[in-house]
């Protein structure tokens, strides 16, 4: 990325911010990032999905547009899925963010 690229992402990014502010939205709805709502270690909601690309009761890979979120714990599995959202239940130990974009 060339540093023109940078600043017209840096004005871009700013852009964006002044907009979510005036709507009142979290600023990732605007970029399509996932929105993730933690119920304690029992339940994630996971907004603004790609999908699922790896399953077991131990770890669980969703899909994002700008990286994949890990999911690790014991006993989990999911609870509802649709275009949108998924839902997971069990003992949530963790939750990383692979991959994705590296800032200039």
């Amino acid at each position: 990325m060339t540093c023109l690229q940078s600043e017209n992402k840096v004005t871009l990014r700013g852009r964006i911010q002044r907009a979510a502010q005036r709507m009142d939205v979290p600023e990732g709805m605007l970029y399509g990032l996932p929105q993730l709502t933690l119920d304690g270690d029992l339940q994630l909601l996971i907004e603004r999905h790609q999908g699922i690309t790896e399953y077991g009761t131990r770890r669980i890979l969703i899909a994002s547009r700008r990286f994949t979120i890990e999911i690790s714990g014991e006993s989990m599995y999911l609870v509802a899925m649709d275009r949108d959202n998924i839902r997971i239940r069990g003992t949530i130990h963790g939750v990383r963010f692979l991959g994705g974009d590296n800032p200039c």
